[in-house]
């Protein structure tokens, strides 16, 4: 029990309510895209699977695949190669420079981008240019991506994006140190539900219960989101005018512990695909991504970067000679040597991102997030009805309501387009997700406008994210999608696991939704009763 004076106690509930009600909803949108974003690369897999689930994430005789593209690149282009598995198992393999496009200060990666084919390494797709223009005609990861760009920057450019999510992230902070303090009773708290008629307080108790579970594991959230949104967006501008006048690529190459001297003699690389044997062998993990610097000269060097395995927390990061394929050391994620600062910068990914077990881990951050947008919106609605009798109030309400039931039906709208957008032969997609995502907002408006009761809305939105979801699978199938046989015949089982995920989470709201009538009736009711009884 924290003891604190009447009025200390109500400075605290006051900055804890307001942190939260000015960007309660803004911090609520980006906790739910974060909770879906867990599952990004599942997402990914689900939404465009490949004919069979590829067990390696680097099959053996890429590197025969790699030697075969680099003839056909630009040697300019080799200053850096990237290799990481995407939606389905395919592998994109990415030559390119870092440069900074005139009338900007930012360096971006410009080059040349393969999509292989995660069996027969055959070339699906071959695209040239920046990065950000690349990424948007990648048909196989659009829907992942967007998800996780609402998540990171709520789709506003850069850096300001990454400022909101970094502010929202302190209010986070803020609402949930508040939150600690003002439960004056935590350990009780964590199990008290009192069995009450009155709805109001039996709403005030569960959010209690949420949030005193949660507020741990909200703090962490809230501490790591802060320092990836801060450290792009800040920091890094920041640390390079100080210490490296202004030069980003300097300073990334001094943070990540590129070695400095040069050897620009061309040399023929040595077999990736033993160097990616040794790694299994070294980190009993399948590596997740691979970093090849200067591609076809004496100094370039391979770097493998595994998730961590069973029983550990941090990433494991190898390094390899390209020229003669000898283990050279094992980097820390900043730096060349372990030090605190890198061992405290390499848990922000673990604990943010949850993926230190699997999708073990996965699935319990998600259950947390989904915790938390419970917590935030409760909160949001408990603040607003207790001040409902001014107009104001009622009106936040409405507007609490409407957006906060409001956002996942926009969300469950965007799976629907990128299915039909494929089957249709689009070749871009992040527009067409964009558009219908807007579009379902506007619907949620004309809907919220028709229906003036904030209970009606909630009730009605629940209903029509629960039909969204449930169609979602069939809309999926019918895009020429793999059935539920074939996925499993496939060993493709993430098909499978998000379908069933998706109709359950329908099938939730949509009970919900009809609770919530025969709750509304039933009060409606009461209500008739004791109007008649004070009437005889």
């Amino acid at each position: 029990m924290i003891r604190l004076s009447q009025e200390r106690t109500k400075t605290l509930l006051a900055i804890h309510g307001w942190s939260g009600i000015l960007l309660g909803l803004l911090l609520y949108a980006v906790i739910l895209t974060g909770m879906i974003a867990v599952f990004a690369d599942e997402i990914g897999d689900w939404s465009s699977p490949s004919q069979q689930q590829q067990p390696l994430a680097f099959p053996v005789g890429l590197d025969a695949k790699l030697r075969e593209l680099a003839a056909t690149v630009d040697p300019q282009y080799f200053e850096e190669l990237s290799l990481f598995p995407r939606a389905g198992g395919r592998i994109q393999a990415f030559f390119h420079r870092h440069v900074i496009p005139e009338g900007s200060t930012q360096p971006e990666e410009q080059g040349v981008q393969f999509t292989l084919h995660p069996q027969s390494l055959e070339v699906l797709a071959r695209r040239e240019g920046f990065w950000h223009d690349i990424e948007a005609f990648d048909l196989h990861n659009a829907l992942a991506d967007f998800l996780v760009k609402v998540h990171v920057s709520l789709h506003i450019p850069d850096p300001w994006g990454l400022l909101v999510t970094g502010i929202l992230g302190l209010a986070m902070m803020v609402a949930a140190t508040t939150g600690f303090i003002v439960h004056r009773h935590l350990l009780k708290e964590l199990f008290t539900i009192r069995r009450v008629r009155e709805a109001l307080l039996a709403r005030r108790d569960a959010h209690v219960v949420a949030a005193s579970w949660s507020l741990p594991f909200a703090f962490v959230l809230a501490f790591t989101g802060s320092f990836y949104s801060f450290a792009t967006s800040v920091g890094v501008p920041a640390m390079a005018t100080v210490a490296f006048g202004g030069d980003q690529v300097a300073l990334f190459e001094t943070i990540v512990g590129l070695p400095p001297a040069e050897n620009k003699a061309r040399t023929p690389p040595a077999n990736l695909d033993a160097m990616i044997a040794d790694a299994r062998g070294r980190t009993q993990t399948e590596p997740a991504f691979a970093a090849i610097s200067h591609y076809g000269r004496a100094d370039s060097q391979v770097t493998l970067f595994s998730y961590p395995s069973e029983g550990q927390l941090f990433n494991r990061n190898l390094v390899y000679s390209a020229a003669s394929g000898a283990f050279v050391r094992e980097k820390p994620g900043l730096g060349l040597v372990p030090s605190i600062g890198g061992a405290a910068a390499d848990l922000m990914g673990p604990l943010h991102f949850g993926n230190f077990a699997g999708v073990l881990s996965k699935g319990v951050w998600f259950v947390l997030g989904f915790t938390l947008c419970y917590v935030t919106l409760t909160g949001l609605l408990l603040w607003t009805t207790r001040r409902a009798e001014s107009p104001v109030w009622h009106r936040m309400e409405h507007v609490v309501s409407w957006m906060g039931y409001g956002l996942p039906f926009s969300l469950a709208l965007v799976p629907h387009s990128y299915f039909i957008g494929r089957a249709a032969g689009a070749v871009e997609l992040e527009s067409p997700l964009a558009f219908t995502f807007l579009s379902g907002a506007l619907a949620v408006t004309a809907t919220a406008l028709v229906l003036r009761d904030p209970t009606k809305v909630r009730r009605w939105l629940l209903a029509a994210t629960g039909f969204a979801l449930v169609l979602l699978p069939f809309v999926r199938l019918l895009a020429e999608g793999p059935g539920w046989l074939e996925a499993l015949q496939s060993t493709r089982i993430t098909v499978l696991a998000l379908d069933l995920g998706v109709l359950f989470g329908g099938a939730l709201c949509i009970r919900s939704a009809l609770r919530a009538q025969r709750t509304s009736r039933g009060h409606r009711a009461i209500d008739t009763e004791d109007q008649s009884e004070l009437t005889a």
